[in-house]
């Protein structure tokens, strides 16, 4: 009888019969690949229009945020100061030699009317300010003294003003409205206010705003 030293392994249970009963190599056969493919294809049309929507939306109520903030403010600044205070349009807000109000861009393009889109600034007339003269756009050597300076709305958006609100507006020093009549200004993204994507600011005569949807991206008056 053939005794085997405990130490010593057959090579044939290593070799000879390794072969048998061992499963194929895992892997992906055709037809999953396919069928992976398809559904990665479903989710990306189905997820990234709604990222897209996503950040739309959030780009939108940041600068309603923004925009409402600076009305808010030139409000409280005029009952503090007890004087008129002004939010106007202007092409280039951070010119060197300061904020002008209907300023053209920076490229010399015209800032257009009713388009706030470039950026806008805040400021303060002086106490001794005569409503006759007619001077109301900013003049830092009249006494006038800027407060904020916004920049160009984000990419996509755009800004638009009513004729009331074209080149500036404000508020005097009891906080009503500088005018008779509602001003009104729309900020609006690339889908131009479809499924009332867009949002109405209407600034009534007693000073109040009021924010709402819109899917008209022209406010009226």
């Amino acid at each position: 009888m053939r005794f085997q030293r405990p130490d010593v392994v057959d090579s044939r249970s290593l070799h000879g019969d390794q072969t048998r009963g061992l499963a194929a190599p895992p892997g992906f056969t055709l037809v999953e690949f396919l069928v992976t493919l398809a559904v990665t294809a479903i989710l990306f049309s189905v997820t990234v229009p709604n990222f897209r929507t996503f950040v739309q939306n959030n780009r939108l109520a940041g600068a309603t945020s923004d925009f409402v903030t600076a009305i808010n403010q030139a409000r409280t600044e005029a009952l503090k100061r007890g004087v008129r205070v002004y939010l106007c349009r202007t092409g280039n807000p951070h010119d060197e030699d300061g904020p002008a109000c209907g300023a053209d861009l920076p490229n010399g393009d015209a800032n257009a009317d009713k388009d706030w889109t470039p950026g806008w600034f805040t400021y303060a007339l002086p106490i001794d300010f005569n409503p006759g003269s007619g001077a109301s756009d900013y003049d830092e050597d009249a006494g006038d003294e800027l407060i904020t300076i916004a920049p160009a709305a984000a990419a996509d958006l755009t800004v638009t003003a009513n004729t009331l609100g074209d080149r500036r507006f404000g508020f005097l020093a009891d906080g009503t409205l500088h005018a008779s009549g509602t001003v009104r200004y729309t900020i609006c993204d690339d889908r131009d206010g479809a499924g009332d994507t867009g949002r109405l600011f209407e600034i009534a005569p007693i000073g109040r705003v009021v924010i709402s949807r819109t899917d008209d991206c022209t406010p009226e008056g």
